[in-house]
């Protein structure tokens, strides 16, 4: 069946899943659903590969308000784009590659925002500001076991994770304990690439890189500043800072929510079975009422300042997720930048001003590029 419309039309671009409704996130879409109707808009789920090129149409998916339920239409392609496809590997962005070239090529489609490179070249843009900067760990690319053991030559810790990973798979720290005897064990903790748990110990160099190797795979990791991110309980935290642009193209805070991990978690993240909290709560219960306050002006600050260095070297963005943590010393780090952010942090804090925002913005955007000159 296709759909004929004059409502302008959004199009969520998604990567297929083997199941009966081929994409994640469908309540989220739902949503925008909801939110696209009331600003004048159909919205419509769909998988790049499904596009026929010669008929500038797709199959995708609308859902139906009065019915509760997802169907199939044949739609023309959407002059709007919103870009929530997520690959786990090179093999599957191959897969989509090309048609996501090609749309981004049309003078005639609009994407809200452009995905990021991997967390390399997030980072290269971000040590362009002075200000920013101070804020970055040490990182360098992963590239050899030799890389690796220099690091560790002069630092007994490292972080490592993957260029392109998120939900903290694969993040792992390595520690390094020199022994009595000269010797050097290796202490590997964290998460393998399908987010189970990893501990591992290993009595010299080598056999700790022939492990990394079979862990790692192809993938490309960075190595970097192990940095002392917990809370005086000892539970792994950091902060998420949602940064949006609005319905007249500004960029705005929608929320901030500290992540906290499970008790031994390397990492915060939510998909390793950790909670959420109330930033200044917090930060209060950890550092006090003034050192709090100093915290969450730099947090608010370096929130303000990343996304239009990001642009202005990147190109157009519609939401980023910042990823901000705070050392035992208080001191704060920028972790990671992701153009894609989930947004479930704010439904677990109960939050509804913030999860309804949240959802919301991306289609007050899409409204406010409609209502814009071709760009």
């Amino acid at each position: 069946m296709r759909l004929s419309t004059k409502r302008p039309l959004l199009g969520i671009m998604v990567t297929e899943l083997k199941r009966e409704l081929p994409f994640a996130s469908s309540g989220f879409y739902k949503h925008l659903t909801y939110y696209g109707a009331r600003e004048g808009l159909d919205v419509v789920v769909f998988s790049p590969n499904r596009i026929d090129w010669k008929g500038h149409t797709v199959q995708g998916y609308t859902y139906l308000t009065e019915t509760k339920e997802w169907v199939t239409k044949l739609v023309p392609l959407p002059s709007l784009i919103y870009d929530r496809c997520f690959f786990s590997n090179k093999r599957s962005y191959e897969q989509y590659q090309y048609h996501v070239r090609k749309l981004r090529e049309s003078p005639l489609i609009r994407f809200l925002g452009y995905g990021l490179g991997g967390k390399w070249e997030v980072d290269q843009i971000l040590q362009k500001d002075g200000i920013i900067s101070r804020y970055l760990p040490e990182t360098n690319l992963l590239t050899s076991g030799t890389t690796l053991r220099n690091w560790l030559q002069t630092r007994e810790d490292v972080f490592l994770k993957p260029q392109g990973g998120s939900q903290g798979k694969g993040a792992l720290h390595l520690h390094k304990v020199n022994t009595m005897n000269g010797k050097s064990t290796y202490h590997i903790q964290g998460r393998n690439a399908q987010n189970g748990l990893v501990d591992h110990e290993f009595h010299d160099f080598y056999s700790c890189w022939q492990w990394l190797r079979s862990c790692i795979g192809t993938r490309p990791y960075l190595m970097q500043e192990y940095l002392h991110l917990h809370s005086s309980e000892g539970m792994a935290y950091d902060i998420r800072s949602l940064v949006q642009k609005n319905g007249s193209g500004i960029w705005e805070s929608t929320g901030m929510a500290v992540r906290v991990g499970k008790p031994g978690s390397v990492t915060s993240n939510l998909h390793g079975g950790g909670s959420a909290e109330e930033v200044s709560a917090f930060l209060t219960r950890e550092f006090g009422d003034t050192k709090a306050s100093e915290l969450i002006a730099t947090l608010t600050m370096l929130s303000n300042r990343i996304p239009p260095l990001l642009e202005t070297h990147h190109g157009r963005l519609a939401e980023l997720g910042i990823d901000l943590g705070i050392d035992t010393w208080g001191r704060v780090w920028i972790l990671e930048v992701n153009s894609k952010p989930g947004r479930t942090i704010f439904a677990r804090m109960r939050n509804e001003k913030a999860r309804l925002k949240s959802i919301a913005n991306p289609i007050y955007y899409a409204g406010y590029l409609l209502h814009k000159k071709l760009s």
